[in-house]
């Protein structure tokens, strides 16, 4: 019965999609906006978006750096449950701390009928979500998807985001401000005669998983001056602990977790950085996510941890990068750094 009734709605809307779009006759004038989205297609609109449903969090956290955050109607479910996101995003929105933003899906999936029901402007999701974005599609729907594997995808996600919003003088700021402290940050490392060998780890116990050379993390390696100590070119490859023997990495970065994950492994004693403790931990990982602007706090940490100068407090320079990337409404995300 319940599939009859969903059957039922879609082919009800895409009638009233048809209707309705059967009245806007396409006069050859050029769009006032349009943008390419990760999976080829193209978006086009007379006006900025008023209301946005998004499912994809890099996406998310863009556009309350864009300051658009006002449009957003609906997001996914997994940032009211997520000790990860929930704290953060709900400093910045008394929507999410209240929990009255509308979650018509979570991050990678989403109910059509629930997000038609919020009435979009668009829909912004992951490209791997094709099969929700053509269904949206066949609907009517306008869907933007975006991908942000390397960092020119992080900017141009920005810069179209903020197409679709209005807001491109402040992605123009951003990106800017980021890629000057990137230029920075590389004339130093330039300088230094032997550059540290770093071993990233991701989060919740998995030592052995790690960041290659194909990755947003190993680009956070190379713009904070440190080799990657994994060679392999996957984005996260698995080993064994005789390959990180092998490659005995001078500081070990870990996402989230307790350093006690690497000292408590006895057949790991003699790797450089564990016998010297130089392990450290990106941590809240919110300030730190290597698929957004963030990544600059993850480079600018572990350049400031691999190479420390007396008169450089690395907090201080993370809550700097934070209030220009967010603005005033970060202020309230300061004291959880």
């Amino acid at each position: 019965m319940n599939k009859i009734i969903t059957i039922l709605f879609i082919a009800g809307t895409m009638i009233l999609f048809g209707c309705t779009n059967s009245t806007k006759v396409d006069s050859g004038k050029k769009k006032a906006i349009t943008v390419k989205d990760a999976s080829g297609h193209i978006i086009e609109l007379d006006k900025p978006v008023e209301r946005i449903v998004v499912l994809y969090e890099p996406a998310l956290d863009a556009l309350y750096m864009l300051n658009a955050e006002d449009k957003i109607v609906g997001i996914f479910n997994n940032i009211y449950n997520s000790d990860e996101l929930f704290p953060f995003y709900s400093k910045l929105d008394d929507r999410i701390q209240q929990k009255k933003l509308a979650v018509p899906g979570n991050n990678g999936d989403g109910s059509i009928e629930s997000i038609m029901m919020l009435n979009p402007d668009i829909v912004i999701l992951q490209a791997a979500q094709e099969d929700l974005a053509q269904a949206l599609r066949s609907v009517g729907v306008k869907v933007y998807t975006t991908k942000v594997e390397q960092y020119q995808e992080v900017f141009q996600t920005m810069h179209d985001l903020a197409m679709l919003t209005g807001t491109s003088e402040r992605a123009n700021e951003l990106v800017s401000y980021v890629k000057a402290e990137l230029a920075t940050m590389k004339n130093r490392a330039d300088s230094i005669q032997t550059k540290k060998k770093a071993y990233f780890s991701w989060a919740h116990g998995r030592i052995f998983s790690t960041a290659g050379r194909n990755s947003m993390m190993n680009f956070c390696l190379e713009a904070a001056g440190v080799e990657n100590a994994c060679t392999f070119e996957l984005d996260q490859p698995n080993i064994n602990p005789e390959t990180l023997v092998g490659w005995n990495p001078d500081m070990i970065i870990m996402w989230n977790d307790s350093p006690n994950e690497f000292y408590k492994r006895k057949e790991l004693g003699e790797v450089s950085a564990i016998k010297n403790k130089q392990i450290y931990n990106l941590l809240p990982m919110f300030f730190y996510n290597p698929h957004t602007l963030k990544s600059l706090s993850t480079a600018v940490s572990i350049h400031n941890w691999a190479y420390p100068k007396a008169d450089v407090d690395v907090k201080k320079q993370v809550e700097l990068i934070i209030l220009k990337l967010y603005g005033e409404k970060g202020k309230a995300l300061i004291p959880s750094i």
